[in-house]
């Protein structure tokens, strides 16, 4: 195995979510709380240093991947992300421990629970922002190991892309790197999108910002925002419409993009097999909680959907 391949892709994770660190630590001297400094500020050394470290000890590496260095590579990120998400948790004293690792695992895989109390009254501004944001950098990392990593071992977990027919991958680390930018891309696109969709429902900016940032990366489950409590039907939709978009295929619209072709969306046979099915699921549930009386026909179709 090319351990130094391993070393080389954590390092450069370290370093980007270094960098990522820098926003809240930037909010949180906006918004003028005192400790953004004292638990941003080392996290963000730590990080950095973690990839340097990482990043110098794969200085060497091969940049083709294989078997072992993708099942590697899947098993340590979230170990990783999950230990750097942790450390403003601890330095602000908000979380202990265990369950600073617990909330950044769960922010990391985008579960949405939380440790935190519901209205979150006791928690900075600031690390609420740092949760959407690995719930948001979580989610892309998902689409990434699905389209640039599992490729290269699925052979051997048995599990097969139905992407894979149409776009033909590499395991050099370029391509990888190639493809991953074109994610990044669609993803950030979506998740402007969802912020407009939000703004226009009646949200502010930053609000709306951060929403969108946990929506599209499908973090169900999610305590730090409750449609419930706003009773806007255009929020819902809103939400509605960008948990679509973000449980899509991502290459199927980078194709789309690249063609100017929206038919290419909807020919392609998995999208029309996914958006049958959701349909399907939001009918059934809908006529249930109509003919159950439990809601108007309007009200059904309403929540139905949504929660589909």
């Amino acid at each position: 195995m090319n351990r130094n391949l391993v070393f080389f892709l954590l390092g450069r994770v370290a370093l980007l979510n270094g960098l990522m660190l820098v926003i809240p630590l930037i909010c949180a001297y906006i918004w003028q709380e005192a400790g953004g400094l004292l638990y941003f500020g080392p996290a963000i050394a730590a990080t950095v240093g973690i990839g340097a470290v990482l990043s110098w000890l794969g200085r060497n590496h091969k940049r083709q991947l294989g078997v072992a260095e993708g099942a590697w590579y899947m098993a340590c990120i979230w170990l990783l992300l999950g230990g750097i998400g942790m450390i403003p948790y601890i330095l602000s004293g908000t979380l202990g421990g265990l369950d600073a690792f617990f909330e950044s695992i769960a922010a990391w895989t985008t579960t949405g629970i939380s440790c935190f109390a519901a209205d979150h009254s006791t928690v900075p501004q600031s690390l609420l922002l740092w949760h959407s944001m690995m719930e948001w950098l979580g989610g892309l990392t998902f689409i990434v190991l699905l389209i640039a990593v599992i490729p290269q071992v699925n052979g051997r977990f048995g599990l097969t892309l139905t992407v894979r027919r149409n776009v033909s991958f590499s395991p050099l680390v370029s391509r990888m790197e190639q493809t991953a930018r074109r994610i990044g891309i669609i993803y950030t696109g979506i998740t402007f999108f969802s912020a407009a969709l939000y703004w226009l429902a009646g949200l502010s900016l930053p609000q709306a910002l951060i929403q969108a940032m946990r929506t599209v990366s499908t973090s169900g489950g999610n305590s730090f925002f409750s449609f419930m409590a706003y009773n806007n039907p255009a929020l819902e939709l809103a939400g509605a419409v960008t948990m679509l978009l973000a449980s899509g295929n991502f290459l199927l619209y980078w194709k789309g993009v690249t063609y100017q072709s929206i038919r290419n969306l909807f020919q392609d046979q998995e999208m029309r097999a996914f958006l049958a099915l959701t349909g399907a699921a939001g009918l059934i549930v809908s006529v249930h909680l109509w003919y159950q009386g439990l809601c108007s026909l309007a009200d059904s179709l309403r929540f139905g959907f949504f929660q589909v």
